[in-house]
């Protein structure tokens, strides 16, 4: 197995090292380091292209560069430089566990048919010493195949960006990520995989998702998710009450806290429209 790592990049010279290192601490070493840099105005480039100089030479780490267009437009050419079958997605503020490629690598061979494959993550912040195991969708013991997995992501975090692999086939079939969006852009290609094909996981915690104070996500707080605009538009796709379900959990996690700042009447002009999306 030979893994592509996407690594898209927009100011993140507090945390680009610990990415970086992560991926280079795995025990499996079969893969490639795929980073864009979206127009980073610090010096995260700088970091990187100085620390990384032997890795850059090696043809190990791969680094594109473009103008500031966002994450997905990032991911894409991630995508489109890829030279495997199989891409994981790695944030530049998020890292690996020494053994997440080992595992990664176990799941496609015991379970090939996926579409979509995840492992489990810890959250670490300022507030707590030690990474903490967040509310997952499945049972710590599950490994292989998801039988629901709209139903199981309902109930927590089943996939998310630096703790899945996708199948770079089943990536460019869905158009890869959409360009322009400001939120919910991963949710809505996890949502489009699990649509077309299976999710297998592993509930071993290797990857570590970092929850940093930073302006890379101020313009998602009140922004509508992707998939309620995607699937409010292709009702016809909404055959599945779990998705149907999953969809008003989404709504939920990205708007309760918006909507308790709107007063009465405009609170619930605003409930009403967000729900006639997806009804």
């Amino acid at each position: 197995m030979f893994f592509s790592i996407a690594i898209p990049l927009y100011n993140k010279s507090y945390s680009i090292s610990r990415c970086i290192d992560s991926v280079l601490s795995q025990s499996f070493t079969s893969f490639e380091i795929i980073i864009v840099n979206d127009g980073s105005s610090d010096d995260s480039l700088s970091i990187v292209e100085y620390r990384y100089i032997n890795e850059i030479r090696s043809g190990l780490i791969t680094i594109i560069n473009q103008n500031n267009q966002g994450v997905s437009v990032a991911r894409n050419n991630c995508i489109n430089a890829a030279n495997s079958e199989y891409i994981c997605f790695l944030d530049a503020d998020d890292e690996w566990l020494p053994n997440f490629l080992e595992k990664m690598n176990e799941l496609i061979a015991d379970y090939p048919d996926a579409d979509l494959y995840c492992l489990a993550h810890m959250i670490k912040n300022d507030k707590v010493e030690k990474p903490v195991k967040p509310k997952h969708g499945l049972s710590d013991s599950h490994r292989g195949y998801i039988k629901d997995f709209f139903l199981s992501s309902c109930k927590g975090d089943v996939a998310r960006s630096s703790k899945v692999c996708v199948r770079k086939a089943s990536l460019v079939s869905i158009g890869c990520f959409p360009v322009g969006v400001v939120a919910g852009e991963d949710l809505y290609v996890w949502i489009r995989l699990a649509i077309n094909g299976k999710v297998a996981c592993d509930m071993e915690y290797v990857a570590i998702a970092h929850y940093e104070i930073d302006n890379s996500r101020k313009f998602r707080k009140n922004s509508i998710p992707y998939p309620i605009l995607f699937f409010s538009k292709n009702k016809e796709m909404l055959c599945d009450k779990s998705l149907r379900r999953y969809l008003f959990v989404i709504f939920y996690k990205h708007f309760g806290k918006s909507l308790i700042s709107l007063r009465g009447k405009e609170a619930m002009l605003r409930l009403r429209s967000y729900l006639s999306m997806i009804m």
